[in-house]
């Protein structure tokens, strides 16, 4: 039966997983005996063993492209490992258990076999036979059963993630082609955005929620799928014709792609860039604009935007622009979007700011790096507590902002996150309140937001409660 893990035993297990990944990508790349294989095995088993021996045994389950650890449904990490999830799934891995006392030639067993080839494992009779003919003993193999304690029964949330998933995996690929010089498929690009447009409409919070989903590895996909949402949203606030928001959806979407001539190691840099390497990245609208003015098809204001979203309402960015007022209105809202949408990124060489935070310094911006009538927009779509975000409320109790309320931007709707006595309250199973309730008509408010939490600090993964 599925046991329920503390915060610290969580956030252990989750870093177990993603060493797990981590070595499984190390095993295809070098040989058995590696340092670098060797390293990352000793690393995996260091962190596992102390949780099993506080826990006695783990399982990690796949469900229909949902990962799971014991029963606690990880959507962050269901997006983030969705390819890791699905090859698990095709060679019939549903769940994995491991055992206190777990040694590392089990757990390299294992990666081998996550390893191995679909045909060859069938061959061997399988991942449990596959281990069985190593001697692994502590590590168990089976099919996920998708119990109901398990699976989630909102069907437009998984909807929601399903799309951002697969908007994920696709601007993979559209950068893949654009780095190899293949060009963009426009259809793609049309199918993505059409599928975010037909999800924030029909379940606007749940995607919305989802753009706090980063990557550190993976910045840039995030970043752009993270960015058309919003622009969708800000769109569509701005009150512009579907046929419109398609084209906007799609400049957002595509605005940095001028970034895959941008070395990895720049865009992940842990400390300031040096002025050299920021005359560097300054080239990626430039770089953006030529990519796409290549691409027959490409709508050509998705090569403005590319080209214009860091030069300023004021005109005071880059690169710069001559003979002209303004930069374009599609560039305008990109700005604003993108601006929001970095500000709040967890960034190697940047420490992250909460939404609040980032909002108040954009605001302060209006006028001159942004354009203030889009801002003011910007700020009615996502309220001054914009959803995702994590506040304390008088009673004690902390909450995860869930929807915005346009009639009141001070009282949104949440779910309890953490109640007035310390207690973690299941994500899954938390109503929607509504702040703006009065204990009687005419009456004071039932609860007030006192400040907002920074999430991590908290130990909470906002993702959980959309």
């Amino acid at each position: 039966m599925p046991k329920t893990l503390n915060s610290s035993q969580l956030g252990q297990a989750k870093i177990i997983f993603e060493q797990l990944v981590a070595l499984k990508r190390k095993t295809l790349l070098y040989p058995h005996q590696h340092p670098e294989l060797q390293d990352g095995l000793k690393r995996l088993v260091e962190t596992l063993s102390p949780l099993l021996d506080d826990i006695g045994d783990l399982t990690y389950a796949m469900h229909d492209d949902d990962l799971f650890i014991e029963s606690e449904l990880l959507i962050r990490e269901s997006v983030t490992y969705s390819a890791f999830i699905r090859e698990c799934e095709s060679m019939d891995v549903g769940a994995i258990t491991v055992r206190s006392g777990v040694k590392e030639g089990e757990i390299e067993a294992l990666v081998d076999g996550l390893c191995t080839d679909r045909q060859t494992l069938e061959n061997e009779g399988g991942m449990t036979e596959h281990l069985k003919n190593k001697n692994v003993y502590n590590i168990i193999i089976s099919i996920a059963s998708g119990s109901s304690e398990q699976v989630k029964d909102e069907e437009e949330t998984k909807e929601s993630k399903e799309v951002y998933n697969s908007a994920v995996t696709a601007v993979k690929d559209i950068m893949k082609s654009a780095k190899l010089g293949h060009g963009v498929s426009v259809q793609k690009v049309e199918k993505i955005v059409g599928g975010l447009s037909d999800a924030l409409f029909t379940d606007k919070m749940n995607l919305l929620g989802l753009t706090v989903i980063k990557s550190y590895d993976e910045t840039t996909f995030y970043h752009s799928v993270n960015t058309c949402i919003l622009c969708l949203s800000l769109g569509n606030n701005l009150s512009l014709e579907k046929d419109k928001l398609s084209v906007l959806g799609a400049a957002a979407l595509l605005h940095d792609i001028g970034k895959v001539n941008v070395p990895k190691e720049l865009t992940t840099k842990p400390l300031p860039l040096t002025p050299e390497e920021f005359e560097m990245m300054k080239r990626h609208p430039v770089e953006g604009a030529e990519i796409l003015s290549q691409m027959p098809g490409i709508h050509k204001l998705s090569m403005i935007v590319a080209y214009e979203h860091h030069c300023g309402y004021d005109l005071s960015g880059y690169p710069k622009l001559k003979n002209k007022e303004r930069p374009h209105l599609f560039s305008r809202i990109v700005q604003v979007a993108d601006s929001y949408e970095a500000g709040t990124s967890i960034r190697p060489f940047k420490g992250s700011k909460l939404p609040d935070q980032v909002l108040a310094e954009m605001i302060r911006h209006s006028g001159r790096a942004f354009d203030p009538v889009i801002m003011k927009a910007f700020v009615q779509t996502l309220s001054i507590y914009p959803v995702g975000s994590v506040v304390m409320l008088d009673s004690g109790e902390v909450a995860v902002v869930f929807e915005t309320n346009p009639d009141d931007l001070a009282r949104p709707k949440i779910k309890i996150a953490i109640d007035d006595t310390g207690k973690r309250l299941p994500p899954a199973e938390q109503e929607i309140i509504e702040m703006s309730a009065t204990t009687e008509p005419g009456g004071p408010y039932k609860m007030s937001i006192m400040q907002v939490l920074d999430p991590w600090e908290m130990g909470i993964d906002v993702v959980q409660f959309f």
